[in-house]
């Protein structure tokens, strides 16, 4: 009776109880709006294989490995949670603002086309800023490695909510202000293809998607700005990895506008959405300032130079 209880004991308790909490808003929304999320069985599956590898550790008494399957299953669902609820809020905002951001943008003296041709017409530089751009999954999977081998499951939880929360503000944010970005607005064809997607959510037909085939449609503010920064604080006082990590980053924020077809402002209000999230997570009952506090002590610092 103890080993199956150890097997089946979650990790992430209240993480999996706000998933389901949002998937169900997200199921009356779409039913509300006619918008079908089409689930394919291979959706399941992998989030299934995730969960049976972890019962499978947990099994064979490997706590830091069933703690990390656990954690990558928990963003899995939430990767695809938070981006069906994208979908549902740019399928009911209002008019395109456009126009007003490139103003700003414009008001800044950023010239999003200069820039955009410069970056095309020197093929290294444009490979560079591609890699960086397209690493912030494999960060999400190193993060996850190196936290689940620590033990530190407080860590993962505290990554899990500020994914969440920077979400949810970037979700809200796409409602309130959206935009199909600057390569629309200079008729410039970027290959991942999400203005044809977004175009389609605002048109209000057929509107029928594939779960494994969404793609990120939040324009304002960028959630890939939000989340780099948040890796940045997740990767903190650990040394020559911090560093990296923040080598990195400062070469993925110059490919964002070019790579994800954002405007200077979305990168601002991106990086305003983290901080927003941060400032929401230090202030949660859940955690607090002293949990937080904790997980970012010269010895967790020290635990983490170890490992790397």
């Amino acid at each position: 009776m103890g080993q199956g209880k150890h097997l089946f004991a979650c990790n992430f308790v209240s993480e999996w109880c706000a998933l389901g909490a949002l998937a169900a808003i997200d199921a009356a929304w779409a039913a509300h709006i006619h918008l079908d999320f089409i689930a394919d069985p291979r959706d399941f599956l992998i989030l299934g294989l995730r969960l049976s590898i972890t019962f499978a550790l947990r099994a064979f008494a490997v706590r830091h490995c069933g703690l990390m399957a656990e954690y990558f299953a928990l963003t899995l669902a939430a990767s695809t949670t938070i981006c069906a609820l994208s979908y549902l809020c740019l399928a009911s905002t209002g008019p395109l603002v456009d126009a007003r951001l490139m103003a700003m943008d414009r008001t800044l003296g950023f010239d999003w086309l200069a820039g955009y041709q410069f970056v095309h017409a020197h093929p290294a530089l444009a490979a560079l800023l591609g890699l960086a751009y397209g690493s912030l999954v494999y960060q999400g999977l190193y993060l996850g490695l190196l936290l689940g081998l620590l033990d530190a499951k407080q860590r993962l939880r505290e990554m899990f909510w500020l994914f969440l929360l920077a979400g949810l503000l970037a979700c809200a944010g796409a409602m309130l202000f959206p935009a199909l970005g600057p390569s629309k607005f200079y008729n410039i064809q970027i290959d991942n293809g999400f203005v044809l997607v977004m175009q389609h959510l605002l048109s209000g037909r057929d509107l029928h998607f594939s779960l494994s085939g969404m793609t990120g449609v939040v324009s304002f503010p960028s959630f890939h700005t939000a989340m780099a920064l948040a890796y940045c604080w997740a990767f903190r006082k650990t040394g020559i990895i911090s560093a990296a990590i923040m080598s990195l980053k400062m070469i993925m924020l110059c490919a964002v506008p070019f790579f994800g077809g954002h405007y200077l402002v979305d990168i601002v209000a991106g990086a305003a959405t983290m901080l927003m999230a941060l400032a929401l997570l230090k202030t949660a009952p859940l955690f607090g300032r002293k949990t937080i506090a904790a997980s970012a002590s010269p010895e967790s610092a020290a635990a983490s130079g170890g490992a790397y």
